[in-house]
């Protein structure tokens, strides 16, 4: 007896939750993606009921993850992977009734089979195939999506030859004799034929769990402060980088438990942005983070968890400059962080607004260059000859220099002249001026001033980011050109920037 989970079209794709319900009721699993999944049900009425209630007790677990599916009980996976597919809800096949369930289905159903057998010989166009055993058919590896290695061409080949035949549904080709289906559609007919009967061409491979890349340590004595926490980090990062390196993996997250004294736990996840496993790394990274969300109590246990992905393989070129490496680059992330904190730290986002003093951040994170110039480069085809383009004479380019504000974050108050409504003198202090490294505490005069741009919003509310206010650009007689805003409802200045 099988059991085939499929996720429900309504409901949004979860990764190994299918897994997780499939393997907490039966031992041998197989998983097809994330979201069908084939186990093994046999003994589960000793300990669950009968396949009614193992069905309905299925789908509870799952719908309290958060996920629906469809469920269907049969004695031979085939025909629950096809049930399952098709019929919606959960379907129960009595022992020895899978040819007749299956009789109703469209032929159409057959598509969607998980790993038919490897055809030995083409379709036949025009001479039938010579006869061979069922014994020469060799069966299909199926990635984990479920798909086959068979051509879909050959699929739909054989069920073309069925529709001209006038085959609609299931029973039609499973009342045809099997050696006239093998003579006129080859190894391919074969398969279709057996799924429509309900049989099974290949025994189920269940797959094993993933393995778990944790170090754990439980400690004589508990533990406060960093400093005796490293050695315990460095022996369990060893550990872990060992076992990485055998399985040929790279950590992507950290993740850092640790049981207080007050038997509460203190767990941090650090998100790497590329697969590492050099031990020292790691623990830098750990202890950097921990520095910064330091444990509140003495430490009884500390368990590491590596989340993991297939290692990162770089190749150097003598012919582009060294960059600093990931491990590096998250090691100098880490120590800024602890250092400033975790908000300080970051890239820099574009924020929907006019104000051109909004700004944020969010976490910085690398992005895979190579991995998208060897994508743009499988996309392209091998026999697509360089497209010919029209050379044109270049541009003029705009005698006009170009110029370029570098705007504080935080604008400084300034004391500003005006005579008839345009600056006239600005006195700027030691610690604002941008350019200049000598003392300039009194008034430099205003050469050319330009402006007002009134820039103004959020007026229609009543909280903090209401601005309005007057711009200025003004050249003071040093040759440093300023921008200057003028509030409109105080009448103060303030230092917007420097302008290059």
């Amino acid at each position: 007896m099988f059991i085939c989970l499929i996720r429900d079209s309504l409901s949004a794709s979860k990764p190994g939750v299918l897994e997780t319900v499939a393997r907490a009721c039966s031992p041998r699993v197989e998983a097809h993606g994330d979201d069908v999944v084939v186990c093994d049900a046999r003994g589960l009425t000793r300990v669950i009921g009968a396949p009614a209630v193992i069905a309905e007790e299925m789908r509870r677990m799952a719908w309290e993850r958060g996920l629906g599916v469809r469920v269907a009980i049969a004695g031979s996976q085939t025909a629950a992977w096809l049930l399952a597919h098709v019929r919606p809800g959960a379907t129960i096949v009595p022992s020895g009734d899978e040819a007749r369930m299956l009789e109703r289905l469209p032929l159409s159903a057959l598509i969607i089979l998980p790993a038919p057998p490897r055809p030995t010989m083409a379709l036949p166009s025009s001479k039938p195939a010579p006869p061979s055993t069922q014994n020469d058919m060799q069966p299909l590896r199926t990635s984990k999506a479920g798909q086959s290695d068979l051509q879909s061409r050959d699929v739909a080949e054989a069920l073309r030859i069925c529709d001209r035949w006038g085959l609609v549904t299931l029973g039609d080709l499973a009342r045809l004799p099997r050696a006239d289906v093998l003579t006129r559609m080859g190894p391919v007919g074969v398969r279709l034929h057996q799924a429509a009967c309900g049989e099974d061409a290949t025994p189920m491979v269940p797959t094993g769990e993933a393995p778990r890349f944790v170090g754990r340590m439980e400690l004589e004595w508990p533990v406060e402060g960093l400093e005796p926490l490293s050695f315990v980090l460095a022996r369990l990062c060893d550990a872990l980088s060992v076992t990485l390196a055998r399985a040929d993996r790279g950590a992507v997250t950290i993740t850092t438990r640790l049981r207080l004294v007050t038997k509460a736990m203190h767990e941090r996840t650090l998100t790497l942005p590329s697969p590492m496993r050099e031990a020292k790394t790691l623990r830098t990274l750990i202890l950097l983070d921990l520095e910064a969300h330091p444990a509140p109590a003495g430490i009884d246990v500390v368990e590491v968890e590596c989340g993991v992905t297939p290692g990162r393989i770089a190749q150097g070129s003598l012919l582009a400059y060294t960059v600093p490496t990931p491990e590096d680059l998250s090691t100098l992330l880490a120590r800024l962080q602890a250092l400033v904190g975790d908000t300080r730290v970051g890239a820099p986002v574009i924020v929907d607004t006019h104000n051109p003093r909004v700004s944020s951040m969010k976490p910085f994170a690398l992005k895979n260059l190579e991995s998208a110039v060897a994508k743009a480069s499988a996309d392209k085809p091998l026999n697509q000859e360089p497209r010919t383009e029209l050379r044109t004479e270049p541009r003029t380019l705009n005698a006009e220099p170009r110029t370029s504000i570098r705007r504080l974050r935080v604008p400084v108050p300034v004391r500003v002249r005006v005579e008839r409504g345009r600056p006239v003198s600005v006195a700027l202090s030691e610690r604002i001026t941008l350019s200049e490294r000598t003392s300039v505490r009194e008034s430099k005069d205003v050469t050319t001033a330009a402006g007002p741009w009134r820039t103004s919003g959020h007026w229609w509310t009543s909280d903090a980011q209401t601005w309005d206010r007057d711009e200025w650009d003004v050249a003071l007689e040093t040759g440093v050109i300023y921008r200057l805003a003028r509030n409109r409802q105080t009448d103060a200045w303030e230092l917007e920037g420097e302008i290059d």
